[in-house]
C-alpha cells in the first residue's frame, strides 16, 4: 500500500505541474502541428528502444503462436477497460463510459476474463479514453513530442497521463491488494509484452520508423482527440508547416533490419 501512495503522490505532483502551465480552455483542433523540437535525443532514444526492445518481440514471435497472441492482446485489453471508463467519466462521455462499463462486463464474463472479445462481436465498439486525453479536454497543451523508455512515441502531456494512470489504475490497485505484487508484476508484464509487440510490427513495416512512428502516433492521437470533444474522429496527417520538426534522411539505425523469427 505505501508504494501506490508513493505512485500517486509522484502522479498528482506531475499533474500539478502540467495543470498550472495548461491553457484556460480546450483547443478545438487538437495536434494540428506536428511539435518535435527534440528530434535527435527522440532518435537516440528509439534506437535504444529497438535495440533493447527489439530481441524481446522477435522471441515472443518465435516462442509464441499468433493465437496465444491474440489473446494476451485481447486480456490486456480487457484489463485496460476500467481506467478507460474512468477517464470517460472524467470527460463527461457518457454514452462513452457506458460502452466501456458493457464491455468489461461482457469480455470478464463471457469472453473469459477478457480472453476473447465477445462485446466487440456483439455491437459493443471499444472506446477511447485515457488521463493524457483527460487533461487536453481539460484544456492542457500537448507539448513537445517524446520517445521514452518502453512508453515510447507521446507528448509531454500525455507522458504525464500515462504516469498518473498506471498510478491510479483501479485494476493494479485490486490485485496489489488482493495478491501483492505478483500480480502487480503479471499485469505489466502483459503490457509490456504487448506494447513491444505493437511497436515491433509497425517497424517491420517502415524504412524510416521514426518518421513513420511519430506520423502515425500524432493521426492516431488527434483522431483520439476529436473524438473526446465530440468531432469526427479525423485521422489526416496533421500539417509540418510552421512546426519544429522537419524530415530528417533515414540513419542506418533507423533503417528496417531484417529480422527472424517473424
Amino acid at each position: 500500500m505505501a508504494s501506490h501512495e508513493k505512485r500517486t503522490a509522484w502522479g498528482l505532483a506531475l499533474l500539478s505541474s502540467v495543470l498550472l502551465a495548461g491553457c484556460a480552455g480546450a483547443r478545438r483542433e487538437p495536434m494540428a502541428q506536428i511539435n518535435d523540437p527534440n528530434e535527435s535525443t527522440n532518435r537516440q532514444a528509439l534506437a535504444v528502444n529497438q535495440a533493447v526492445f527489439g530481441p524481446i518481440s522477435t522471441g515472443y514471435h518465435a516462442v509464441t503462436p499468433s493465437i496465444i497472441r491474440q489473446g494476451i492482446g485481447n486480456v490486456s485489453a480487457n484489463l485496460n477497460e476500467p481506467r478507460i471508463f474512468a477517464n470517460d467519466l472524467l470527460q463527461l462521455r457518457f454514452s462513452a463510459f457506458a460502452t466501456t462499463a458493457a464491455r468489461f462486463v461482457v469480455n470478464s464474463t463471457l469472453g473469459l476474463g477478457g480472453i476473447f472479445d465477445v462485446a466487440t462481436q456483439g455491437g459493443l465498439a471499444k472506446q477511447t479514453g485515457d488521463f493524457g486525453q483527460t487533461l487536453f479536454v481539460w484544456g492542457v497543451d500537448d507539448g513537445p513530442y517524446l520517445v521514452s523508455p518502453y512508453l515510447g512515441p507521446s507528448t509531454a502531456r500525455d507522458a504525464v497521463g500515462f504516469v498518473v494512470d498506471e498510478a491510479g489504475d483501479p485494476v493494479g490497485w485490486a490485485l496489489g491488494v488482493a495478491f501483492g505484487y505478483p500480480a502487480i508484476a503479471g499485469l505489466a508484464g502483459i503490457g509490456f509484452v504487448t506494447q513491444v509487440d505493437q511497436l515491433k510490427q509497425a517497424e517491420s513495416s517502415s524504412i524510416d520508423f521514426y518518421s513513420f512512428l511519430r506520423s502515425s502516433y500524432y493521426q492516431t492521437r488527434r483522431a483520439q482527440l476529436r473524438e473526446a470533444i465530440g468531432l469526427p474522429a479525423n485521422v489526416e496527417s496533421p500539417a509540418e508547416i510552421g512546426s519544429a520538426a522537419r524530415a530528417a534522411p533515414p540513419s542506418n539505425a533507423l533503417r528496417k533490419r531484417p529480422t527472424s523469427g517473424e
